[in-house]
Order: structure tokens, then C-alpha cells, then sequence
């Protein structure tokens, strides 16, 4: 059974599945070098069936979990109840939630059209399966993950008219538990903290996490409470002056709040906000269902102190977030869904090494060095030698190894590494990188090695393979690797096993036996604003331009700027 995933919004992309296999996912940004690109996905969909040496006549699903539509049986009563609630205690309210189905409406239909457009003229409208936005997120979770059941929470902007899902699925049984609506959206509440503290909404929300930590989160707790809160164990958000369901509008009253405040305080109390909302949530309904397992997607869960937060709740034994868990994953979330659904498929925490590979020969290689008058390249016969020592000499090295990562996370794949006894490098890096962070470098430690670094750590925490949450650091690591925990003690660990990476994993190993450090810094390989490198030629260019010092290729070839010392002795 072949299945083609698409989205053509905010972060476009396909994925293809042939029956329990993952064959290809890409974002169109890789390819088209277009920050989160929202175009139709052309090249990806085209990358996805090379890869599996497929044509569109060969699929037989096409799934879409952008949009599927107004359902009357999942939003009717739904909407028609919080109508009517809001009717009944703030009329003022009205016209911002007429105003938040109308746009909704308007941005849905237009990329639908897209999306219907592309089906007709393949003669592929018998085979598409749209999939509800959330249970695209929240479905897809859990057919990703490792478990036989879960607590299955979706959270984001919005999709489908719903911006929270909470439901259990288990082998024989998808229950929805609750909805809330796209007005009640906390994914448009920590959106708006983010433009209000002078950032890009829907992509720098990362940055309010990091901040977060540096501030008071209980002082302005009040203010954050009149924009959203809980009544009755529902969302609800207070439309008006503190709060509108979308990242534009913001009133005078609003903006002299925010601006009489310190920065870290406004991001550390919507913070706490958000963490206290979605682990009361949390903590009512795992009480009630038969599982200690939570499986979490959707934008507002690249929040990673948040996951820390849900893996602690009470009743909570393990959590799994799915790698690419915002809309730019929803390629590979509404075909895993269509694969389970029709097949009973299931993928147990799949690697996200999906994207083009980066094989490449000497001449092919050194071709392509000679275009650059001011690089050279070799190939080590002792290539995990040459890293450590490049390390050990202070060198910044990318890493551009096998195939590319699906998701924001890069891991080790694309990836820009270093060592961690430097807390300085958080500033001069990031300045080379033209980087604005609060957070500071994640850190990459193989598995024999975690539970000495961040407490509570398990070798069945999938989600730590992925980067996609933070743990406490212990004492010892904190001070043999400054660089990679922030200020309240915490890191975003990738966790390494053998059988994922067996060069990484030897290089983490021989990093720590030289030493101590049990950890180098791992951050994506791309400037601000930029995706993550795809071609050789995006890795080259880093290295021309100094971001890089060094950049290893595919495990044996090393290339160099030629006024730097050559890093093979």
C-alpha cells in the first residue's frame, strides 16, 4: 500500500509510506531555500516518488490533513454551545469569534482549492483521504510511537476549527474526550506573547521559552489569566481588549500592559500559563483512561520545558511527541494515519533520517570544491580521529552525513557540533550564525552516558532521540558542560543509540574517554533564518562564508577554507 502525504501551508512538504515503511518525508523549504515555505510542495512530492521509484498513477491514497473540513458532528454543537456561552457572559465577544471562523474559512479554502486543483488534474480524487487537522496530529502521534495506548493531546494555532483534542487510542479504539475551539487556541495565546515582545509569531516562539527562564512566572500570572484561562475544566478565552483568537489585533490597553513589564517577566508568566493549563488537562484525563502513556502533536508541543512538564504530571509514566510535531509533520501525520486506518499500520518511533541523501564521490566532491577558489578537501582514512582532534583544537564543525532530517530538529545529520566547556560560545557562535537565542545550545550525549546527565532519563524515552524536551541536568554535567544548560538548570538533549548512529555514537564515546564531557553541542546547521542546509553546495557555502570551520562529509571527507590549517596529521 502506497500512501503520498501533502501539505501546501504554513510549512509545505510530502512524505510516502509503502505499507510499514517511512520511504521519504521532505519539507519544500530544503529544496526551494525559502524559509518555511507555504507553496504548493512540488519538488518535495517529486523528491518522495523518486525516492520510491513511484509516479503518482502508482499511489493508492493521497491524505491531506491540512484541511478536511467543518465536520457537523465533531464542531457543530460544539461551536453552537461556546456561541452561546459567550452569548451569556461576554456578548462583547461576538464579533471576534465570527471574525476568527470567517478567516479560518477564507485562508482553509483557498489552499483546499490547491489541494483539490492538484487531484483532479492527476485523476487522483478517488484516491484521496483527508484527515481531520487533529487527529492527523494526534492519531499520527500515536501510530509513530512506541506505545499500545495513550492519552492523545493535540494543541496548536488551530486546524479544522479546533486548536486542542484530547482523546485514548489504544489498538482497537480512538475516543475524542474533549475539543476546544480555534477561538480558545492556546497556541494563538503563546503566539501573541511572541509578537508582543517584538518577535515573529508562528516561528520564534522558542525564543519566548528560552526568556522564560530568566523571569518572574508568578508576578503577571493575573495578566495572562484575562486573555485565556480554565472555567469549568474548559478553555476559554476572554475576547476583547487582552486577548484576540489570531497573531494580529492587539489593543492599545493590551500594548501598554505588555510594554510597562520587563520582557522576561511577560515570557516567563505565559510560560507558566501555558504549563499550568495543558498539565491540569492532562493530569484530569489520565486519571480516567487506562493508560500512563501520552502521545503529544501539534505546534504548541515544540515547547520543550512544556513536555518536561507533562512527563512530570501525575499518572504520567512516559511521553512520546512526534519528531515533526507542527503542521510542517503533517505530510507523515495524515498518511501514517491513512496506513493505520486502512492497514492497521504502525511505525515505533521512526527515524526522521528522510530527506535527500548526501552521497557524494572524490570527483564528484572535488569538482565541486574547485568551484570555490578558497576551499580544499580530503578524504581521512581515520575520520573519527580527524573530528576529535579538530574538536579538541577549538574547531566549529558541520556535519552533513546520510540523509537529511524531516522536522525542525537537526540530528546530527545536519548538524553544526563543538564541545561544551565553553559557556562563551553561546554568545560568539550565535553571532556567527547571526542568531538572536535566549536558549543555549542543545547538547548531544549517547545513551550509556545519559542517566549521569539529565535526571529522570530512561532508555525507553523515545521522545529523547528527537530533541523534543528538556530534563533537569545533574550537578556533574552542568559543570563539565556549561555551554549546553540554561539558566535554570535544564537541557534539550538528543540522546544517541548505537543502532541509530554507530559513527556519531563512537565519536561521543571517544569525546567523553578524552575529555570528560559527556555531551558536544548540537545545533541545526543553517544561519538565521535560513533552513537547514539541503545540497553539498548549502554545506560548501557555509564553509566559504566561516560559519563552519570545518565540514565532515559523509563520514571520510573533510573540507577546509585554505588559509586554515589543514585538519588532517
Amino acid at each position: 500500500m502506497l500512501v503520498l502525504g501533502i501539505t501546501n501551508n504554513d510549512l509545505a512538504g510530502a512524505c510516502l509510506l509503502r505499507d510499514s515503511e517511512i520511504v521519504a518525508a521532505a519539507s519544500e523549504e530544503r529544496f526551494t531555500r525559502v524559509k518555511e515555505h507555504k507553496t504548493w510542495p512540488e519538488l518535495a512530492i517529486d523528491f518522495v516518488l523518486a525516492e520510491g521509484g513511484v509516479s503518482l498513477a502508482d499511489l493508492d491514497h493521497v491524505a491531506y490533513g491540512w484541511h478536511a473540513g467543518f465536520d457537523a458532528e465533531r464542531h457543530l454543537l460544539l461551536y453552537v454551545e461556546r456561541v452561546a456561552d459567550e452569548a451569556a457572559r461576554r456578548p462583547e465577544g461576538l464579533p471576534h469569534i465570527r471574525k476568527r471562523i470567517s478567516d479560518e474559512m477564507a485562508n482553509d479554502l483557498a489552499k483546499r482549492a490547491e489541494f483539490d486543483e492538484f487531484a483532479e488534474r492527476y485523476g487522483l480524487r478517488d484516491k484521496v483521504v483527508l484527515v481531520d487537522h487533529h487527529e492527523s496530529h494526534g492519531v499520527g502521534a500515536f501510530v509513530c510511537s512506541p506505545f499500545d495506548d495513550a492519552l492523545v493531546v493535540t494543541c496548536d494555532g488551530r486546524g479544522d476549527f479546533q486548536s486542542l483534542t484530547i482523546s485514548f487510542v489504544s489498538a482497537g479504539e480512538e475516543r475524542v474526550l474533549q475539543r476546544e475551539t480555534s477561538v480558545d487556541s492556546l497556541g494563538y495565546f503563546y503566539g501573541r506573547i511572541t509578537r508582543l515582545l517584538g518577535f515573529r509569531p508562528n516561528r520564534h516562539e522558542g525564543k519566548i521559552t528560552g526568556l522564560a527562564a530568566n523571569g518572574d512566572p508568578e508576578r503577571l500570572l493575573p495578566l495572562m489569566r484575562r486573555m485565556i484561562d480554565m472555567e469549568d475544566g474548559r478553555l476559554r478565552a476572554r475576547c476583547g481588549d487582552y486577548y484576540q483568537p489570531s497573531y494580529d489585533t492587539y489593543s492599545d490597553v493590551l500594548l501598554e500592559a505588555i510594554a510597562a513589564e520587563p520582557p522576561a517577566d511577560v515570557a516567563a508568566a505565559a510560560q507558566r500559563h501555558l504549563e499550568n493549563l495543558l498539565t491540569e488537562l492532562v493530569t484530569t484525563h489520565i486519571a480516567q483512561v487506562p493508560t500512563s502513556n501520552v502521545c503529544l502533536g501539534g505546534g504548541v508541543f515544540g515547547n520543550v520545558k512544556l513536555n518536561q512538564r507533562i512527563l512530570e504530571c501525575p499518572g504520567v509514566d512516559n511521553i512520546y511527541v512526534i519528531p515533526p510535531m507542527g503542521d510542517g509533520g503533517l505530510p507523515l501525520h495524515s498518511a501514517a494515519v491513512v496506513a493505520y486506518r486502512k492497514g492497521r499500520h504502525r511505525y515505533d518511533a521512526p527515524s526522521m533520517a528522510l530527506g535527500p541523501g548526501s552521497t557524494i564521490d572524490d570527483d564528484a566532491l572535488a569538482a565541486l570544491v574547485r568551484s570555490y577558489s578558497s576551499l580544499r578537501f580530503t578524504r581521512s582514512d581515520d575520520p573519527q580521529g580527524t573530528l576529535l582532534k579538530a574538536l579538541e583544537d577549538n574547531r566549529v564543525i558541520g556535519l552533513y552525513r546520510g540523509r537529511m532530517e524531516f522536522g525542525p530538529r537537526a540530528l546530527g545529520r545536519r548538524s553544526i557540533v563543538y564541545r561544551t566547556d565553553d559557556p562563551s560560545m553561546n554568545d560568539w557562535l550565535n553571532q556567527r550564525l547571526k542568531r538572536t537565542e535566549f536558549m543555549p545550545f542543545a547538547p548531544i550525549t549517547a545513551d550509556v552516558h545519559a542517566a549521569s546527565c539529565y535526571v529522570g532519563w530512561r532508555p525507553d524515552h523515545a521522545a529523547a532521540r528527537f530533541m523534543t524536551l528538556t530534563y533537569d541536568c545533574t550537578p556533574e554535567f552542568a559543570e563539565s558542560c556549561p555551554a549546553v544548560v540554561h539558566v535554570d538548570g535544564t537541557a534539550r538533549p538528543q540522546v544517541v543509540r548505537y543502532e541509530d548512529d554507530p559513527f556519531l555514537h563512537g565519536v561521543l564515546l571517544s569525546w567523553h574517554d578524552r575529555t570528560g564531557q559527556a555531551a558536544l553541542v548540537n545545533t541545526s546547521f543553517n544561519k538565521h533564518e535560513e533552513p537547514i542546509v539541503g545540497s553539498p553546495r548549502d554545506a560548501l557555502d557555509a564553509v566559504a562564508d566561516g560559519v563552519v570551520d570545518l565540514l565532515l562529509v559523509d563520514d571520510q571527507y573533510f573540507v577546509w577554507a585554505d588559509d586554515a590549517v589543514s585538519p588532517v596529521v
